[in-house]
This record gives C-alpha cells, structure tokens and sequence, in this order.
C-alpha cells in the first residue's frame, strides 16, 4: 500500500510540475491525518525530489488540548530529521480584531504565518494536506454560498506558483489506508465535527444525504467539474489579462489602476468581470473578498450615465469613474477643511497640499519679455484691486467667481466640473481668496475682475508649487 500511494503522489507531484530540485518546501502539519499523510508521504520520496523539507505548524490555541497537536508535531518532524518550526497565536481575539469569521482569521493567520517563515528560511514552496473529498466539499460550499466558474473550479494543486497540493488527487479513505498500513495515527480534532461550521454541515450532513438519495457518486461528478471549469477558467483568465493590458493606462502609481473606460465596455461581459477580479488582484495580491455584488456595483457604475461615481470595494480600495478614466486606488486619508494667510511678499508652505506659494509685488513688469501667466502654476493680478490679507483655502459651498474671460459668475463646483475635475479631487484644490472674492482656481483659471489692465499701477505676482 505504501509503495503504491507514495508512487501515486509521486506522479501527481511531476504531473503538475510542483516541487524543483533544490528547492526548500514548508509542510505545513496540524497533526490530522491529511496533513501527516503529506509528512510523511513527500519524507519517502526525498531522493526522488532532491529538495528540502521544513515542518511547520501554528497553533490556534482554540482548544485546551492545542499545545499536544504543537508538540506531535515537533515529534514527528524530529523523528524524521526535518527542521520544525512552530507558533501560536490567539485566534479568539484575531478574529474580532481583523473583523472576520473564526474560519477566515484562521486562514489570514497561517497564511501570515507562511510568508513570515518562507522569508527566514528561503523556501519557495508551502505544501498543504488538501485532498479529493476537500475539493469536492469546496465546490459545493462555493456553489450554495453563490460562487462563480472560478470559485466553483475548486482548490488547484498549485496556486500562485507556491501553495502546492500533492495530496489532491487522492480520496479521504485512500490516506487513511496509507496512514494504517504505516501504522501512523494521527491526532483528532474535535472542531472538524463542530456543526458551527458550514464546511463541516456539508462533511457531515449534506454530503451523506446527496450520496444516500440523490447520486452515490456526487463526490466524483463534482471533481470532474472542477477539472472541467478550472481547465475553462485558466483560458479565460489568460484571455482576461491581456484584455486587463489593453485597457489598462499608464501611471507610476503602484496604489493606483487606471483602465480606459472605451476599451472596458467593448470587452464581452464574462472578460469585464475577470478585469475587475484581475484588477484587484494587481492591488491587493487577492480577490477573497471582493464578491459578485461588488465586481456588479462597479459595472453599474461604468455603464451608468453619472460621470464621477464612487464604490468602496472591501481591503480598504475605492473605484471611481472619472469620466473616460475607470480608477482603482487604495484610499488614503481625505484631506479636511484648511485655511492659510499668505505672507505678501514672501514664501508659505502649506502642509495639505506640500506646495510653496511664493508672492512678489512689483511697481513694473519683471521685464519686456513678461508673459502674461495663464493661472496654471502661475499668476498676476492688479495689486490695487485686492485686498489683504490673501487666504489659501480649499473650496466651500456656495463658492463662486467670474472665470478668466467670462462676463457672468460660476460656481466653483460648476466649473469643476466643466473642466472635468473628479469629484474626489475637487476639495484638494487649492483657492486663493481675497475678502470675500475668489482670484485663483489655483491649477486651473483666474479670476477676470482682477487681471491687470494698461492702468495698472502695481503688480502681485504668485507662484505655486
């Protein structure tokens, strides 16, 4: 029996290309059958292999008895001269602290763990105990949460290059045969029949029910579907990345995404959808949490007629459409309300936007060749007109000025949007003001009541940056 599984495995591990020579592997052993079945199935084929092993485990500290499966562990790794390497973490308090279900704090937590020992030991791959009927329990729980074909394809025998599943081809009974003929036995967790646990409801209850009126073989058949849908996801995920790269738009921003919203729309709808999920992923090294509603809400929002709407999406991300532009950015702090006097003549730097504003007065032009500023990062207006002290601020409701050029009054808000600003960075925009009077949409236009005319006597002179 030991020849033939070790054998099996073997197969399965070449067939997907898992583990290369030399490199080092973390096994991940929570002490139950599956996962001392991985042990002490990969420790067999170490000459085969040509790599290195490093066990590791992490204890939840959910039962009283947790500190014994920490301890099995470490045993078992020193009987098979492998490195060990072990942590505890109060799980009871992570997961309100992160604000997630016991079952995902758990998943955050290894996972965590994972990283921080593959950075100490240099490994590049972690191998993880899942197996056949794993598998088949994911799709179904995928399938009555409402997942789509990417959720339904199940759990891959590799992942990202470095999570690898040697045990995925083999069937629950099939490892438990294995451990007998070794005359392994493993440690038993209670919380595996805990009933709290949608995983473990359809172990237990659903599963039985399905094989015992509905089709004995339900297992099988959804393992044929995750072969099936996972071999039609990878096709469209491939397809879905280069139309990510065509519509994606330049910046040097790595918080930052930003897609042409023409390109988007011409895509097929199934092709959108991976965008999105391909999208955040880019930004946040997963799409766990990003959901159907969330990828809709964003599509509603691309299609609809508004120019500049917003959807938080979950991992602290925010998208908005800026008209053509659909932008994916990681949310910073929102600057607030500021007020700054300027010092007339001289320098003030303002700390909200980290930009300098430097004002000269003059009694003539600097010289012949004076160009009149166009009010992007430069200004000038007739000093006689303007009242000081001048005040930089950021805009408020009811704002209005008379544009450069123009007879009429606008609000600020109107011509921000004329000149198609975002809306989330219409407040970072910085006002110069004059009593009650607007002089400089700083960035973009000044104020035409107090351009200079032939008449004028003195000059005020500014620049920003």
């Amino acid at each position: 029996m030991k020849s033939r599984f070790v054998q099996e495995m073997y197969r399965f591990i070449s067939q997907h290309a898992m583990i290369e020579g030399g490199e080092t592997v973390l096994v991940a052993v929570s002490g139950g059958a599956d996962s001392l079945a991985l042990l002490y199935g990969l420790h067999t084929l170490l000459p085969l292999l040509n790599c290195c092993l490093h066990v590791v485990h992490l204890n939840h500290n959910l039962r009283d008895d947790s500190t014994i499966d920490a301890k099995f562990v470490e045993e078992h790794a020193a009987q098979l001269g492998l490195p060990f390497t072990g942590h505890s973490v109060e799980l009871s308090h992570l997961n309100k602290e992160w604000k997630l279900s016991i079952e995902a704090a758990g998943r955050k937590a290894r996972y965590e763990f994972f990283d921080s020992v593959c950075q100490k030991t240099g490994a590049t791959k972690v191998s993880l105990g899942h197996h056949k009927d794993d598998i088949a329990e994911t799709v179904l729980m995928n399938l009555i949460r409402g997942g789509g074909s990417s959720g339904l394809k199940g759990i891959l025998p590799i992942r990202d290059g470095r999570f690898i599943r040697p045990l995925a081809g083999f069937t629950r009974k099939e490892i438990e045969l294995f451990l007998d003929s070794e005359n392994l036995v493993p440690r038993q967790d209670p919380t595996n029949t805990d009933q709290r646990f949608l995983r473990n409801r359809i172990r237990h209850e659903l599963f039985p029910l399905l094989e015992q009126n509905y089709n004995p073989n339900i297992r099988t058949g959804l393992i044929k579907t995750t072969e099936i849908l996972g071999t039609e996801s990878e096709y469209l995920d491939r397809l879905a990345h280069d139309a990510f790269e065509n519509c994606k738009l330049p910046t040097t921003d790595k918080d930052l995404i930003i897609l042409n919203r023409s390109t988007f729309q011409q895509k097929h709808l199934a092709i959108q959808r991976r965008i999105l999920r391909h999208t955040i992923s880019e930004l946040t090294g997963k799409t766990s949490d990003f959901s159907f509603d969330h990828c809709q809400a964003i599509i509603n929002a691309i299609n609809g007629a508004r120019p500049n709407p917003m959807v938080s999406i979950p991992d602290n991300l925010m998208f908005r459409r800026a008209y053509n532009q659909l932008i994916f950015e990681k949310e910073s702090t929102k600057i607030g309300k500021y007020i700054y006097s300027l010092t007339v003549p001289g320098q003030t730097y303002i700390t909200e936007i980290n930009a300098n504003f430097t004002v000269h007065v003059y009694d003539t032009l600097p010289n012949g060749n004076f160009l009149i500023p166009d009010g992007t990062d430069e200004a000038i207006f007739d000093y006689e007109k303007v009242d000081l002290p001048l005040i930089v601020r950021n805009r408020r409701p009811g704002d209005r000025f008379q544009p450069h050029g123009m007879k009429g009054t606008k609000k600020i808000k109107d011509y921000m949007i004329d000149v198609k600003i975002p809306r989330t960075e219409r407040d970072k925009i910085p006002l110069l003001v004059s009593g009650n009077e607007i002089l400089w949409i700083i960035g973009f236009t000044t104020n035409n009541k107090y351009k200079i005319e032939s008449q004028t006597k003195k000059y005020l002179h500014l620049n920003y940056g």
